[in-house]
Protein backbone atom coordinates (compact mmCIF):
# COMPACT_ATOMS: atom_id res chain seq x y z
CA UNK A 1 0.00 0.00 0.00
CA UNK A 2 2.81 2.39 0.87
CA UNK A 3 4.37 1.69 -2.53
CA UNK A 4 1.17 2.79 -4.28
CA UNK A 5 0.91 5.94 -2.17
CA UNK A 6 4.49 6.79 -3.11
CA UNK A 7 3.72 6.14 -6.78
CA UNK A 8 0.66 8.42 -6.65
CA UNK A 9 2.74 11.11 -4.96
CA UNK A 10 5.38 10.73 -7.65
CA UNK A 11 2.68 11.07 -10.33
CA UNK A 12 1.44 14.28 -8.67
CA UNK A 13 5.03 15.57 -8.61
CA UNK A 14 5.52 14.66 -12.30
CA UNK A 15 8.21 12.06 -11.57
CA UNK A 16 6.15 9.07 -12.72
CA UNK A 17 3.07 8.38 -14.79
CA UNK A 18 0.15 5.98 -15.19
CA UNK A 19 2.44 3.51 -16.95
CA UNK A 20 4.10 2.93 -13.55
CA UNK A 21 0.90 1.42 -12.15
CA UNK A 22 -0.30 -2.13 -12.79
CA UNK A 23 -3.28 -2.68 -15.08
CA UNK A 24 -5.58 -3.88 -12.32
CA UNK A 25 -9.34 -3.65 -11.90
CA UNK A 26 -8.81 -4.04 -8.14
CA UNK A 27 -6.55 -0.97 -8.11
CA UNK A 28 -9.14 0.99 -10.10
CA UNK A 29 -11.84 -0.04 -7.60
CA UNK A 30 -9.67 0.89 -4.60
CA UNK A 31 -8.68 4.27 -6.01
CA UNK A 32 -12.28 4.97 -7.02
CA UNK A 33 -13.41 4.13 -3.47
CA UNK A 34 -10.75 6.45 -2.02
CA UNK A 35 -11.75 9.22 -4.47
CA UNK A 36 -15.43 8.89 -3.49
CA UNK A 37 -14.61 8.73 0.24
CA UNK A 38 -12.56 11.93 0.07
CA UNK A 39 -15.39 13.57 -1.86
CA UNK A 40 -17.88 12.51 0.82
CA UNK A 41 -15.72 14.08 3.54
CA UNK A 42 -15.52 17.32 1.55
CA UNK A 43 -19.29 17.37 1.04
CA UNK A 44 -19.92 16.69 4.72
CA UNK A 45 -17.68 19.61 5.69
CA UNK A 46 -19.55 21.87 3.25
CA UNK A 47 -22.96 20.65 4.46
CA UNK A 48 -24.22 20.16 0.90
CA UNK A 49 -27.72 19.06 -0.13
CA UNK A 50 -28.53 15.47 -1.12
CA UNK A 51 -28.67 16.08 -4.87
CA UNK A 52 -25.16 17.57 -4.72
CA UNK A 53 -23.97 14.40 -2.99
CA UNK A 54 -25.33 12.33 -5.88
CA UNK A 55 -23.59 14.55 -8.43
CA UNK A 56 -20.21 14.39 -6.72
CA UNK A 57 -20.28 10.78 -5.54
CA UNK A 58 -21.88 9.15 -8.60
CA UNK A 59 -21.91 11.47 -11.61
CA UNK A 60 -18.43 12.96 -11.01
CA UNK A 61 -16.50 9.67 -10.98
CA UNK A 62 -18.61 8.35 -13.87
CA UNK A 63 -17.95 11.47 -15.96
CA UNK A 64 -14.26 11.40 -15.07
CA UNK A 65 -13.95 7.73 -16.05
CA UNK A 66 -15.91 8.37 -19.25
CA UNK A 67 -13.62 11.28 -20.12
CA UNK A 68 -10.54 9.11 -19.61
CA UNK A 69 -12.01 6.24 -21.64
CA UNK A 70 -13.15 8.51 -24.49
CA UNK A 71 -9.78 10.22 -24.76
CA UNK A 72 -7.96 6.88 -24.74
CA UNK A 73 -10.41 5.57 -27.35
CA UNK A 74 -9.79 8.60 -29.58
CA UNK A 75 -6.04 8.04 -29.36
CA UNK A 76 -6.28 4.26 -29.79
CA UNK A 77 -5.01 3.33 -26.32
CA UNK A 78 -8.06 1.85 -24.56
CA UNK A 79 -5.77 -0.89 -23.21
CA UNK A 80 -4.30 1.77 -20.90
CA UNK A 81 -7.66 2.54 -19.28
CA UNK A 82 -7.11 0.71 -15.97
CA UNK A 83 -3.71 2.31 -15.36
CA UNK A 84 -4.94 5.75 -16.39
CA UNK A 85 -8.19 5.58 -14.39
CA UNK A 86 -6.29 4.38 -11.32
CA UNK A 87 -3.79 7.23 -11.73
CA UNK A 88 -6.55 9.84 -12.09
CA UNK A 89 -8.64 8.56 -9.16
CA UNK A 90 -5.60 7.87 -6.98
CA UNK A 91 -4.03 11.28 -7.51
CA UNK A 92 -7.47 12.88 -7.05
CA UNK A 93 -7.85 11.17 -3.68
CA UNK A 94 -4.29 12.05 -2.67
CA UNK A 95 -4.71 15.69 -3.67
CA UNK A 96 -8.01 15.73 -1.81
CA UNK A 97 -6.42 14.54 1.41
CA UNK A 98 -3.16 16.47 1.15
CA UNK A 99 -4.30 19.73 -0.45
CA UNK A 100 -8.05 20.20 -1.04
CA UNK A 101 -9.35 19.23 2.42
CA UNK A 102 -6.68 21.16 4.40
CA UNK A 103 -7.19 24.23 2.21
CA UNK A 104 -10.96 23.94 2.52
CA UNK A 105 -10.70 23.65 6.32
CA UNK A 106 -8.27 26.57 6.50
CA UNK A 107 -10.35 28.91 4.34
CA UNK A 108 -13.58 27.98 6.12
CA UNK A 109 -11.92 28.11 9.56
CA UNK A 110 -10.65 31.61 8.88
CA UNK A 111 -14.24 32.64 8.23
CA UNK A 112 -14.05 33.23 4.49
CA UNK A 113 -17.27 32.53 2.61
CA UNK A 114 -17.35 30.78 -0.76
CA UNK A 115 -17.69 34.11 -2.61
CA UNK A 116 -14.72 35.76 -0.87
CA UNK A 117 -11.60 36.59 -2.89
CA UNK A 118 -9.54 34.25 -0.67
CA UNK A 119 -11.91 31.32 -1.28
CA UNK A 120 -12.01 32.06 -5.00
CA UNK A 121 -8.20 32.23 -5.20
CA UNK A 122 -7.98 28.91 -3.34
CA UNK A 123 -10.52 27.38 -5.75
CA UNK A 124 -8.55 28.65 -8.74
CA UNK A 125 -5.37 27.12 -7.32
CA UNK A 126 -7.12 23.78 -6.93
CA UNK A 127 -8.42 23.87 -10.52
CA UNK A 128 -4.93 24.65 -11.84
CA UNK A 129 -3.36 21.81 -9.82
CA UNK A 130 -6.08 19.36 -10.94
CA UNK A 131 -5.73 20.41 -14.59
CA UNK A 132 -1.94 20.08 -14.56
CA UNK A 133 -1.77 16.75 -12.72
CA UNK A 134 -4.65 15.12 -14.61
CA UNK A 135 -3.55 16.74 -17.86
CA UNK A 136 -0.10 15.22 -17.54
CA UNK A 137 -1.56 11.78 -16.76
CA UNK A 138 -3.71 12.02 -19.89
CA UNK A 139 -0.75 13.28 -21.93
CA UNK A 140 1.33 10.26 -20.95
CA UNK A 141 -1.54 7.81 -21.44
CA UNK A 142 -2.45 9.08 -24.91
CA UNK A 143 1.06 9.80 -26.13
CA UNK A 144 -0.12 13.29 -27.08
CA UNK A 145 0.89 16.60 -25.52
CA UNK A 146 0.22 18.48 -22.29
CA UNK A 147 -2.16 20.91 -23.98
CA UNK A 148 -4.42 18.03 -25.01
CA UNK A 149 -4.38 16.56 -21.51
CA UNK A 150 -5.07 19.90 -19.83
CA UNK A 151 -7.83 20.69 -22.34
CA UNK A 152 -9.52 17.35 -21.58
CA UNK A 153 -9.17 17.97 -17.83
CA UNK A 154 -10.67 21.43 -18.11
CA UNK A 155 -13.48 20.16 -20.36
CA UNK A 156 -14.37 17.63 -17.67
CA UNK A 157 -14.19 20.38 -15.02
CA UNK A 158 -16.47 22.71 -17.01
CA UNK A 159 -18.95 19.88 -17.61
CA UNK A 160 -19.01 19.10 -13.87
CA UNK A 161 -19.55 22.77 -13.02
CA UNK A 162 -22.43 22.95 -15.50
CA UNK A 163 -23.97 19.80 -14.02
CA UNK A 164 -23.66 21.11 -10.45
CA UNK A 165 -25.13 24.46 -11.47
CA UNK A 166 -28.02 22.73 -13.23
CA UNK A 167 -28.96 20.53 -10.28
CA UNK A 168 -28.50 23.31 -7.74
CA UNK A 169 -30.39 25.78 -9.94
CA UNK A 170 -27.62 28.39 -9.71
CA UNK A 171 -27.28 29.14 -13.42
CA UNK A 172 -23.67 29.33 -14.63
Amino acid sequence: MQQFLRTFLDIVLWRRGPQDLPASSLLVALTLAAYVLVGAVQLALLDEAGVTWFVFLVADPALLAATVWLLLRLYGHVERFQQTAAAVFGTGALLGIALYLPLQILVTGLGFGPASPVAQAAALLLVVVFALVTGRILKLATGSNLLTGVAASLTYFIAMNALVSAVQGTGG
